[in-house]
């Protein structure tokens, strides 16, 4: 058994209680151990350092109470201000404040989702009670989990790589552009053929109004994997507002600016803040220290 097998059982057995009970009410598992699944068909060719439930904002009350009678508490540096926290998770953000167990020595991490899209976002937004209308059963280490079909996984996937490539916060934190964020794309895409058509991908783009997003994320995986097939859907998805987003980062207008490196010395680097500290605005560095302090406690 590797590492990743390890870590990815003791997360999942450890959490099979409030999976069971999460598993009552609508939502969908996604990235992680259920994504290398429909990537790869094998649920530890990924690593996963938690789990990420997407879920309906509604919903999110009942999960935070599953959550909590299983000992589940959210991460707060200054307990004075987590009320503070909490309303601008929801407010300004795709996320609730990240919940955390620790049980016998072993640290539990769980995301509650309730968008797909970032809190810069300004566009269209999903119903999420639609989303997860389809949302189809995996069996995961021998628990039940649901999760989403193969095609509104990609769209999924394809925001989540967009807001991680260009999020100044995220840029600034971690090294948030790497080479596994596109291999999941292409084998996403290259083992489900069928589900992932390019009519099918491009109906549901069109209908929530991201098919610049998509051709982005497409565009950049077809610098690392040389296919025909993934050129034909970078071809299909090609629009002038996708080809204005190419050599550029930000997440918002105020925001969005050009790089000045090339995407290989992107990929490559161990230190994104490095390539955009000179471009920060002073409201920048702000917004990146109230990030810090909300979701990472510094």
């Amino acid at each position: 058994m590797n590492r990743e097998e390890i870590r990815n059982k003791a997360l999942y057995l450890f959490s099979k209680k409030v999976l069971k009970e999460i598993y009552n009410i609508q939502n969908a598992i996604v990235k992680g151990v259920v994504l290398s699944n429909l990537c790869y068909n094998n649920p530890n060719e990924r690593f996963s350092n938690d789990i990420d439930i997407l879920l309906p904002r509604h919903l999110i009350k009942k999960a935070d109470e599953i959550l909590v009678q299983n000992g589940f508490a959210q991460k707060s540096i200054n307990p004075a201000e987590k009320r503070k926290n909490q309303i601008l998770c929801l407010s300004a953000s795709h996320q609730t404040l990240p919940y955390s167990k620790c049980l016998d020595n072993y640290l539990i991490n769980i995301d509650l989702n309730f968008d797909i899209f970032w809190g810069e976002y300004k566009g269209k937004r999903v119903d999420m009670d639609e989303f997860l209308s389809d949302i189809i059963e995996m069996d995961i280490y021998g628990i039940k989990v649901k999760t989403l079909p193969p095609l509104k996984a990609m769209v999924q996937l394809i925001l989540h790589h967009y807001k991680d490539m260009n999020s100044i916060f995220l840029l600034a934190t971690r090294k948030s552009i790497k080479y596994d964020m596109f291999k999941d794309v292409y084998y996403l895409l290259k083992n489900n053929l069928t589900d992932i058509s390019i009519a099918k991908l491009y109906s549901m783009s069109a209908e929530y109004e991201i098919i610049p997003y998509v051709y982005y994320v497409l565009y950049y995986t077809g610098k690392i994997y040389d296919d025909e097939i993934l050129r034909e859907y970078i071809k299909a998805f090609k629009t002038p507002e996708g080809k204005a987003l190419l050599n550029c980062y930000g997440l918002n207008a105020a925001e969005r600016r050009e790089w000045k490196y090339d995407f290989q010395t992107r990929l490559e680097s161990d230190s994104l803040y490095e390539l955009i500290k000179d471009n920060l605005t002073y409201k920048e560095i702000e917004k990146i220290a109230l990030n810090k302090k909300v979701f990472m406690g510094e």
